[in-house]
């Protein structure tokens, strides 16, 4: 009996050690999910503001130019689409890879080709037998920046001119709110007309519409690569909300999980103590009674 009031003390007392390591992991998911919300807010209500401008010089754009027309338009010569998928570098944080994954084995085509970022992902997809999946910008994460956005819409926009893709499609986890993150998917090229009442984009409600110079063609040539920017670090900074808020909820339910096991435990624990005097108690007084007669 002493024996397995040991082993079941151990276990108690490891549970423990293993509720303080992911509680601390709690709160710094915590903290780090607060300061990028914050970011992604910021990048988004200027992204908005951007998305209007460009949608406006898409509407009334005379499709001259070579270069911006390129962006606008889907190429011909391509035979599939580019996937720039977002996954994290690090685990435990429940199953935001895996549904990345998952939801990317959905509409993936023979054709179509991967771009990963991330390396949780690639390790999934390698365990699926994808072999064939780009690594150019798998630590696309590490010491994440505006410039190092700036590089891969550089690199992107090269990709798509040389005419191998229809398009290419950025695969992230979308924010819906603090416990619940969805897979989705948006075009990052050919550039495409923002509509009214589509996902975070709004409509300015601007009494006097903007005055361009010199023309459209060129504020749209011009704005095209920072919009692309911008729209890429936002959904980079929105991904990567996601990811801490997947591991807060993680480490969140593992503390719950380990403090019910552990008072299950201590009630076993009782139990097995209280089984234990009770039946030395009577050794003694059989043993007494024994002496007696």
């Amino acid at each position: 009996m002493s024996a397995g009031l040991s082993k079941i003390k151990r276990r108690i007392s490891s549970i423990e050690s293993t509720k303080k390591i992911t509680n601390a992991m709690e709160l710094v998911s915590s903290v780090k999910l607060k300061r990028r919300r914050k970011a992604m807010d910021n990048t988004l209500e200027y992204l908005q503001m951007m998305s209007e401008i460009i949608s406006d010089c898409v509407r009334g754009l005379d499709q001259k130019g070579q270069h911006v027309s390129r962006l606008l338009k889907p190429c011909t010569t391509g035979t599939g689409v580019l996937y720039l998928v977002v996954t994290s570098n690090l685990g435990l944080c429940g199953g935001y890879n895996y549904n990345i994954i998952k939801y990317l084995n959905k509409i993936i085509t023979d054709k179509d080709e991967v771009m990963m970022v991330g390396t949780k992902g690639l390790i999934k997809l390698k365990a699926e037998g994808k072999s064939d999946v780009n690594v150019d910008e798998l630590d696309a994460l590490d010491n994440f920046d505006f410039k190092r956005v700036k590089r891969l819409e550089e690199r992107l926009g090269n990709i798509y001119r040389e005419g191998k893709y229809t398009s290419i499609v950025l695969v992230y986890t979308k924010y819906v709110n603090s416990i619940t993150f969805e897979p989705s998917q948006v075009q990052v090229l050919p550039v495409e007309e923002m509509k009214e009442d589509t996902g975070n984009i709004v409509k300015s409600r601007t009494v006097y519409p903007p005055i361009y110079a010199p023309d459209r063609s060129e504020v749209f040539r011009l704005l095209v690569p920072k919009y692309l920017d911008t729209l890429l670090y936002e959904k980079f900074e929105e991904a990567m909300v996601c990811e801490e808020g997947s591991r807060r909820n993680a480490m969140e339910n593992a503390t719950d999980n380990a403090d019910d096991l552990q008072s299950e435990l201590t009630l076993i624990f009782n139990k097995a103590r209280q089984a234990a005097i009770t039946n030395s108690i009577i050794e003694i007084m059989a043993g007494k009674l024994a002496d007696e007669e």
